[in-house]
């Protein structure tokens, strides 16, 4: 059964999900995520489990004891809690050389705050112990997302700074045996919170309908930081709050390895003793829009008083040495008081429920914190919602001036009273539904309420409006109008869910696109998605399709990974596309114009400032969404456009990567020393210098045979006649769209510089390694098109095209262009131009048969290449959504390996050899399903010749992130009686 407050599970920016593990008997911990089985179809991750114990660090048999200097209790601002003395952690020490205990986990915590990137993750059990994770990182360095490190690890007594990586928990894992606690221990943590660092971050906040070019405009903000936010030099910080009032604070600075840790009690800041029997039961720890400042509720179960404290921290850096690094210094003030109500206005009993706080940014123009108290209404089945605001005192001017007739502005702001604040009383909420849970989104613009029917319902902090119905109460007249401020605004809504009995936890997925559940009576969680009641009316598609757009558009400035925004939209489509499949792709070619459109991105810009674009982080995800809205559209050339764009960008980072390799080798070759040349420093820099070569000739190859692949397509078009407009064709998306036709030029104009490289300075040293230099040459110059007057085809069109921009805005041509490489029918007649060009330009330069009879197989553009066969469809019928149990796919596809064809790396582009399938470690997308070795050793039959060097091709860009933007994952051992499926 749901708890209010439960924080049992937490959904990582990453994608990444962690929950606790309550029913195993061996582990307490674990994390899985979403990956898509076909491009259409998911499922969870089988769950790693973890076993999280208090004696983790002994794991790694060190001879001599942790680094204690982090666990020394730094007494600042008042009186500091000190080490806690209870019987489980006694009991631990004596016991740990057998069988060590372990306890269940509370609550978990991913750095998702603000401008944090999600990849920490606090791990706290009911003792108390707080162990802290990392993603993606191993003592040896960057590994894939799905591999977690253990930082350190707080006993409460003392720091263990011993970095390890965590395992999962297996039959040959140390036994651990799990200790039932029978009573809620003091030094429980009640509330852990991330600070943010010191970086903006951009916030859309709504989109508007402007009637005038009726076209949708969103506004978006940068948000500075506020409350508590780390300077550069800290890497991290964190706060919690235990049942016994203490605070805790650490914190880990850029150029050391130890955690710190400073210690405070809530008492302190009222001059109170230690009261062992008042305890905390319900604590928030919320951003105050004051300078380095939080704020914390706390409501004790002894006095029944909801309590607010003010943290302040100083980071107490010296002006005299700017080098020197101080620990920070924290002061806590006690603010004000509210006794919780008995009786409502009518008389009803009330019962006290839940305690949270909405923090509001600094842009806002109320930017004070609001307070809510949920009460239960006594045998009325009813929830009531007590608001609060909470603001500086403020003494009245005429006050001052009768306390000092002659008081200037610079004494009227000295006797302002500091650290006093008045509870400001705001209009209630009544709910005919009692509450289960409050779970706020986004920067806590949004809460949404978890009711005892298992109904979920978004509000809007800024009017408290219901969020699905927001379209429903506007003026639908004006110049502006259709304000969306979320997905919800266009009528979406949460799923009715399970009765709460049977729910471990639920959450709103981050960009509210779904609810994530855990059932009981099951091993892995479930993903519902919101859904729209009328799909039958095309008149919504366009606010339907912004309103993804928006969403979308917001979640890329948070970071976050938008999986579940993803699998929404699709699961929209899926339904519109069953009653009209061009309605569904007439809806996937807006959305995409909306979501360029809101970034600012237009194909008219500059060639310098386009350039950056396509290579911008945005683009890229924009791809990817492309790419799982067209896996799952009949209009196949929705999801091949996207796979062209990602795998030429791939191309474009591949050789300009190179080229400024390199240069660098060269320049280091030219400065060794007779010192270098004995130690081998010669080969070896000549080595890496011809293996960054080496690596582009797979990439060479697939340019090439695509290339050809285009003027196929173009032949067979000029065959069929120049009436062939209304064909959609891949040529017509590549050619005409500027994107695509830019990162063609940006890459022939790369490969220039590489050729010149290589010719200018070949390897003399070592003649034998030039072959990579003259195989590399050999197949562009023995390519069946000719590559310079492709270039200039290419050169002449985007200059054709630049001149047709200045008569009239692409904005409707390049998305019919991009998203279904059509050609819209008022400027048909660029079809005949491309093609009456491209003939006298291209092909009458070359044999038009040795290009049409040309192997072009295998270029991983299609969704058919990339995926199992036998998965390329639904695996459940539509109404139990595109989250699927892994058991539902049948005995051959039960894991990752059997999803996807395992023949060509994704990101290298190179063949796998069978040992690499069979033996090697290989890496999975979870977005995109591509499967590679980026980042891994290369094997030596795979170099120029065989060395002892290690070389990793692909090392920082690739080892953790796929040429999608989707996370890797490693994949299982093939099975050695199993040959791999291709």
């Amino acid at each position: 059964m749901i708890e209010l407050g439960n924080q049992a599970v937490s959904w990582s920016k990453t994608g990444l999900i962690v929950y606790s593990d309550k029913t195993s008997t061996d582990s307490n911990l674990c994390m899985t995520f979403l990956e898509t089985i076909n491009g259409t179809t998911w499922r969870f991750h089988p769950p790693k489990k973890y076993t999280i114990h208090p004696h983790l660090y002994e794991s790694q048999n060190t001879t001599s004891s942790s680094n204690s200097n982090g666990g020394k209790y730094s007494i600042n601002a008042g009186r500091s809690g000190s080490p806690p003395n209870y019987q489980g952690s006694k009991a631990n020490r004596t016991t740990n050389k057998n069988c060590p205990f372990f306890y269940e986990i509370t609550s978990v915590h991913w750095n998702n705050w603000f401008n944090l990137p999600g990849d920490m993750l606090a791990v706290c059990d009911e003792l108390g112990n707080l162990t802290i994770l990392i993603l993606g990182q191993s003592l040896q360095g960057p590994v894939t997302m799905d591999k977690l490190t253990m930082l350190f690890q707080d006993n409460i007594y003392k720091i263990h700074n011993n970095p390890m990586q965590l395992n999962e928990t297996s039959e040959d894992s140390v036994k651990c045996v799990k200790k039932e606690s029978k009573k809620e221990y003091p030094t429980r943590i009640s509330e852990l919170f991330w600070l943010s660092s010191s970086k903006p971050v951009i916030s859309s906040q709504f989109c508007v309908l402007d009637s005038s070019i009726n076209s949708y405009r969103n506004k978006v903000q940068q948000i500075p930081p506020y409350g508590v936010f780390h300077p550069p030099f800290m890497k991290y910080s964190c706060l919690a709050v235990r049942k016994n009032g203490q605070i805790d604070f650490w914190y880990q600075f850029s150029n050391s390895k130890s955690h710190k840790k400073i210690s405070l009690h809530l008492n302190t800041a009222q001059g109170k003793s230690s009261n062992d029997m008042d305890w905390v039961e319900y604590t928030n720890i919320s951003a105050l829009n004051e300078d380095q400042s939080l704020l914390i509720s706390t409501y004790s179960r002894l006095t029944k008083v909801v309590s607010f404290y003010k943290l302040h921290v100083n980071w107490n850096i010296t002006d005299i040495n700017n080098s020197q690094l101080n620990d920070p210094l924290l002061s806590l003030f006690h603010l004000s008081d509210v006794a919780v109500e008995q009786i409502d206005d009518e008389g009803n009993l009330l019962e006290f429920q839940y305690l949270y706080v909405i923090s509001k940014a600094p842009v806002e123009k109320d930017s004070a914190p609001e307070i809510l108290l949920l009460y239960n209404v006594l045998d009325t089945g009813k929830s009531i919602i007590k608001r609060y605001k909470l603001i500086p005192t403020q003494l009245n001017a005429h006050y001052l001036k009768i306390l000092k007739p002659d008081i200037s502005r610079l004494d009227e702001q000295k006797l302002k009273p500091k650290h006093r604040y008045t509870l400001n009383c705001m209009p209630e909420i009544h709910l005919d539904k009692k509450v289960i849970n409050i779970i706020s989104n986004i920067l806590d613009g949004f809460v949404s309420i978890h009711f005892e029917d298992s109904t979920i319902e978004t509000y809007s902090k800024t009017d408290w409006k219901v969020e699905t119905e927001r379209l429903h109460h506007q003026n639908r007249q004006g110049k502006f109008r259709d304000i969306l401020t979320s997905v919800l605004s266009a009528g979406f809504n949460y799923p009715k869910l399970p009765p709460q009995s049977t729910l471990e936890w639920a959450i709103v997925s981050p960009t509210m696109c779904g609810v994530l559940i855990k059932q009981s009576c099951k091993d892995i969680p479930q993903f519902i998605s919101i859904s729209h009641e009328n799909t039958d009316d095309a008149s919504l598609d366009k606010v339907n399709s912004t309103a993804f757009a928006f969403a979308f558009v917001a979640s890329i400035h948070r970071q976050l990974s938008a999986e579940d925004l993803s699998i929404a939209c699709k699961t929209h489509l899926i339904k519109i596309s069953d009653k009209d499949q061009d309605r569904g792709k007439e809806c996937i070619t807006s959305l995409m114009a909306d979501i360029y459109s809101f970034f600012n991105i237009t194909p008219d810009a500059p060639p310098e400032l386009l350039e950056k674009m396509i290579s911008s982080r945005p683009v890229q995800k924009t791809m990817l969404l492309q790419l799982e809205l067209g896996s799952s559209c009949r209009h196949k050339n929705v999801y091949e456009m996207a796979r062209i764009i990602m795998n030429l960008r791939n191309v474009y980072f591949a050789f300009n990567g190179v080229t400024r390799n390199l240069q660098f080798a060269i320049e280091q070759l030219n400065t060794i020393s007779p010192a270098q040349l004995a130690g081998g420093k010669l080969f070896q820099t000549s080595f890496t210098k011809q293996d960054l070569i080496h690596s582009l000739i797979p990439i060479a190859k697939w340019l090439i045979k695509f290339i050809t692949y285009l003027i196929q397509e173009v032949l067979i078009l000029i065959n069929k006649g120049y009436s062939s407009a209304s064909v959609s064709s891949l040529v017509y998306g590549v050619f005409g769209a500027r994107i695509p036709r830019s990162l063609l030029l940006s890459i022939l104009n790369e490969i220039k510089r590489v050729i010149h490289l290589v010719t200018k300075f070949p390897e003399n040293n070592y003649p034998v390694l030039n072959e990579s230099s003259k195989f590399l040459k050999k197949i562009l110059s023995e390519s069946t098109v000719n590559i310079e007057k492709f270039e200039t085809f290419l050169v002449d069109v985007n200059t054709k095209f630049m001149n047709l921009n200045s008569k009239n805005q692409s904005t409707t041509r390049e998305p019919s262009l991009l998203v279904k490489a059509e050609i819209p029918e008022d400027i048909s007649k660029i079809s005949s131009f491309l093609l009456t060009y491209s003939k006298n330009a291209i092909i009458s330069h070359i044999d038009p048969a040795q290009v049409y009879f040309a192997d072009t197989s295998g270029l991983r553009i299609s969704k058919d290449e990339i995926f199992q066969s036998s998965l390329l469809h639904l695996s459940q019928p539509l109404d139990k959504g595109l989250v699927t149990d892994t058991k539902s796919l049948g005995p051959s596809h039960q894991t990752s390996r059997s999803f996807s064809k395992i023949e060509y790396d994704g990101v290298s582009y190179d063949t796998f050899t069978d040992n690499e399938m069979t033996n090697g470690s290989l890496k999975r997308c979870c977005r995109c399903g591509c499967v590679t070795r980026a980042g891994y050793t290369i094997s030596e039959d795979k170099t120029i010749i065989s060395t002892s060097i290690k070389t990793r091709r692909w090392p920082t860009m690739y080892a953790r992130v796929c040429i999608c933007s989707g996370y890797l994952y490693e994949l299982e051992k093939a099975h050695p009686e199993k040959k791999e499926s291709k």
